[in-house]
């Protein structure tokens, strides 16, 4: 009998498993991921208008980001801004995965590292460069 139980118990440890690890993979499956297609170092002249393109499938309930890293300025959240320095805008393409970060009239100081980033856990980032040269 206590052979018998500890057999149960052993087959219901293995279905449980099974059933553990059929479910956490349907979830990867399920997870936004980036459409890495994109061009994620941009060169730009002082004056000119940067467009950072970031583009997520599967976002589903998730929210997308844009971070300036030098500083983990949050720049924008979903379709919100949150910087007062009104060159900086997010455009999101309605029905489409696209994420936009827009920079009018970029100045050398807004060289560096940008990130987009996904709000699942643990987070996900893309990392884009933006390069600004000055004017000859």
């Amino acid at each position: 009998m206590l052979h018998e139980l500890c057999e149960l118990t052993i087959v219901q440890h293995f279905v449980v498993a099974q059933m553990c690890f059929a479910s956490s993979e349907s979830a990867a499956n399920l997870q936004p991921y980036f459409d890495f297609n994109v061009q994620r170092n941009v060169t730009l002249t002082v004056g000119q208008t940067a467009f950072l393109h970031c583009h997520v499938e599967r976002l589903n309930d998730k929210d997308v980001s844009w971070i300036r890293k030098r500083d983990l300025h949050i720049l924008t959240a979903g379709k919100y801004t949150y910087t007062s320095d009104q060159r900086f805008q997010v455009i999101p393409r309605e029905n489409t995965t696209q994420w936009v970060l827009q920079i009018r009239y970029v100045q050398l100081r807004d060289a560096g590292v940008y990130e987009c980033q996904i709000n699942t856990e643990p987070k996900m980032s893309l990392s884009y460069t933006l390069n600004v040269i000055g004017k000859f």
